[in-house]
Parts: C-alpha cells; structure tokens; sequence
C-alpha cells in the first residue's frame, strides 16, 4: 500500500475495520499515514472526513442501518483523537473558539475542523456540540478569542448560527462560519451575520491570518430579521399535523402505512416545513429542494414512491402559506 497519500481503496479499508468493530486496526491504518509523511489535514479530510460521508451514503441506500454508520461515528472519533495527539504543533497564542450552531449535536465535523486549525498553529477552545449562546459568550468575555468559528451541518440550525454571531459581535469578536449546511458561496452565512465563510481549512487559515495581520473586521453582515420565517420555524409541528390529516385524504396509499411509517411520515412533514423556513431565513430555494430530493431517495431506497413526498408538499403549501407566503412558494417549487 502507498502512504504518500490517501486513495479511495484506503477509505474502504477503513471502512472494513470500523464497520466490523475493529476500532484498533481503523486507528493503527489512520496512523500509519502520519507515519509516513502525509499531514493531518490530508489524513482527517481524505480518510476519517471521506469514511463518514461514504457511511452516510450506504445509511442513506438503506445498506447499511443506523447501527453501522454510529459505529463508524465511534471509532472515527477515536482515530481522530488518535491524529490530534499524535501532531504536536506550537500554538502561536491566538486563540479561537471553535463551537457547532446551537441545536446541532453533529460535533464529529467540528471537531475535525478544529483539530486542523490546531495543527496550523491556533490555540484552540472546541466546545462541542449545541452549546447554548449565553455559555459561549460568557467564555468569550473571559477569554477574549480572536475569532469565534461557527458549524453548521443543517440548515435547521440557522438561527443558532445567528444567535452566536450576535453573541460574539456584542463583544467586538468576529466570526467565521463553514460546514455542509451554509452551501457553496457566502451568500447564506452573510445573511445569518456572519463575517466571513468558509469552504475549507486552507481558506479559513487565510481568513484567520489575515485578521491577525490587519484587525478584526467591523461586522458588516447584520442578520436578516425574517419573522415570518422563525414564525414558521416554531409553528412546523401544528401544521405538519394538519397536512398529516390531509393526507389521510389525499394520498389513499397511506392506509397500508404501519404505525411507524405513519410517525416517520409526521416527522417527514415537520422536517420539510422547517427546512422550508430555513430556506427562507437566508433566501435559497435550493436549502428546500436539496432536502426533498434526499428525502425521495432515502424514501426510495425503502420502498416508498416519490408521490408520497409530493402528496406531502402539496398539502403543507396552503398550511405555510397563511404564516410565510415566500416559504410556500418554496414548497411549490419543490413540487416541480
């Protein structure tokens, strides 16, 4: 096996290992590329950050259940703990705050991130998952960051990224933002009022740098106040079960769902109206229409048709429509 660098084979080996238990063996095959030259970042991006999306990928398949991917999840995280101790990099004394959205606990990708930054030379404060705002700024007044970097993996979380970013500007500290659910561009993390977005490690380092350089920036990026949205976001459990009745109606395939079909399908429409007012928080269509294609393949893989999903969104648009008509035309888009 080549060590100058990470291939695909290798993740499957990994993959091997951390699906059979070997926790052991997943950790020694992580190490051996420090071994042998290749960086940290290369071995938590290319192998352990790889492994996890193509773990999801066979959840999302149905090949795999949710036993396999939190197995997975288990040793992944000790194989990182393994690379973090393992790298020994001088802090050059500036520290940053690393934290996930409050409400996300997917802290596996943020803690990658901030075992990365670490290795770059910041000192690093990582708390974890959903830690609530006032924590967070009460450890910034103490600690006075140079930075907070914020994580979101779904956009259900956006208004956890707002509440940091205004935790962390009422203290003069400015704030970076990255992770699956802020997209391809700035666009969504400048509506939620963050500074500066970030796609990978090499573009927040440059970020990070540059600030030291020349200051922190002076917030320029006020969140979107978007009531209709959050009203939206806090009414998604009522209406999804007004358009779980409707659907009694309108879709007759729901009289061969068992209980645990019917609870998932409750659960679904909560979910796509709550993705409908993220959408709308930061004005992206696709935040939704993202979401209703992974939901038809999940769906899919077990056996349910698309014209479910679609059922599902035609009677949730009148129910949003009458708290945010932008987010029920959403909805309808979604519908094509």
């Amino acid at each position: 096996m080549s060590f100058q660098y990470v291939s695909e084979g290798n993740v499957e080996e990994y993959l091997g290992h951390a699906s059979g238990g070997e926790d052991r063996a997943g950790v020694r095959l992580a190490l051996s590329f420090l071994d042998h030259g290749v960086t940290s970042d290369d071995v938590i991006v290319d192998l352990l950050a790889a492994a996890q999306r193509e773990s999801g990928e066979r959840w999302l398949r149905n090949v795999w259940g949710v036993g396999d991917e939190h197995m997975v999840s288990g040793v992944t995280q000790r194989a990182l703990d393994a690379v973090a101790n393992s790298t020994e990099t001088p802090a050059s004394g500036s520290l940053i705050v690393v934290a996930c959205a409050e409400g996300d606990w997917h802290s596996l990708p943020a803690q990658m991130f901030a075992e990365m930054l670490r290795s770059h030379g910041f000192a690093i404060a990582f708390l974890g998952a959903s830690t609530p705002v006032d924590q967070v700024a009460a450890l910034m007044a103490r600690h006075r960051p140079e930075a907070l970097a914020v994580s979101c993996s779904l956009p259900l979380f956006f208004s956890g990224v707002t509440r940091l970013a205004d935790a962390a500007h009422g203290l003069g500290i400015p704030v970076i933002a990255g992770g699956r659910a802020l997209g391809v561009n700035e666009e969504r993390s400048n509506r939620l009022g963050v500074d500066a977005w970030s796609s990978d490690i090499h573009s927040a380092v440059s970020t990070l740098r540059a600030w030291q350089r020349v200051g922190p920036p002076i917030a320029s990026h006020s969140a979107v106040s978007n009531q209709a949205a959050m009203l939206l976001q806090f009414s998604a459990t009522e209406i999804a079960a007004s358009a779980f009745a409707s659907m009694v109606k309108t879709y007759p395939a729901m009289a061969s769902f068992d209980a645990r079909q019917l609870a998932r399908t409750r659960e679904d429409l909560t979910y796509i109206t709550q993705f409908a007012a993220a959408a709308h928080l930061v004005d992206d269509v696709t935040v939704l229409t993202d979401m209703v294609e992974w939901l038809k393949m999940l769906l899919a893989s077990r056996g349910v048709p698309a014209r479910a999903v679609t059922s599902g969104l035609e009677a949730l648009a009148p129910l949003i429509r009458r708290v945010d008509p932008r987010a029920a035309q959403f909805v309808c888009d979604a519908v094509v």
